[in-house]
């Protein structure tokens, strides 16, 4: 019994450690899961993605960012009438009052430009988020594989092949 106490002394903070770390928090503002992709080691260019929380009943605007590792700008993807992808800059990101916004692929994220660091993966990357008259917050993104998860194994009938998992 003394051992399992010890051993929950010990590794529960750990945990708590660890959950804190995927979240951030700045006056009832809090960015969760921010992580960074970009397509090989010597990369120019990246994109990062995180959700933002507000739990002010007014609206707050992340108006700059900031990064060790190159250029960083707010960018959305607009996607025209023939299909083709086109991404816009935006001066400022508007996070409505008690509500939140995903920053993901496909829509609103942040643009790395000029990368200047051979990034590796699940190494951390910090960046400084600024909300107008509300300060700054300081995140670290976690690089990420663009790379799908494929799996190969057998079918009943001895062809095997490759399936996303």
């Amino acid at each position: 019994m003394k051992i399992l106490l010890c051993a929950l002394g010990v590794l529960l903070p750990l945990c708590i450690m660890t959950a804190v770390a995927a979240e951030v928090d700045l006056k009832r503002i809090t960015v969760s899961n921010p992580y960074l992709m970009a397509f090989g080691k010597n990369a120019k260019a990246g994109s990062g993605y995180f959700v933002i929380s507000n739990k002010n009943s007014s609206a707050v605007i992340l108006n700059k960012v900031t990064s060790g590792i190159g250029a960083a700008m707010l960018h959305k993807t607009d996607i025209d009438e023939t299909g083709i992808a086109k991404m816009k800059h935006l001066k400022n990101i508007v996070v409505p009052g008690s509500g939140s916004l995903k920053l993901e692929p496909g829509g609103t994220h942040i643009m790395f430009m000029n990368l200047q660091n051979k990034l590796e993966e699940n190494e951390r990357y910090p960046v400084t988020l600024f909300f107008k008259g509300l300060g700054s917050l300081k995140i670290d993104f976690i690089l990420k594989s663009p790379k799908k998860n494929k799996k190969s194994h057998k079918h009943d009938n001895g062809h095997s092949h490759k399936h996303d998992h």
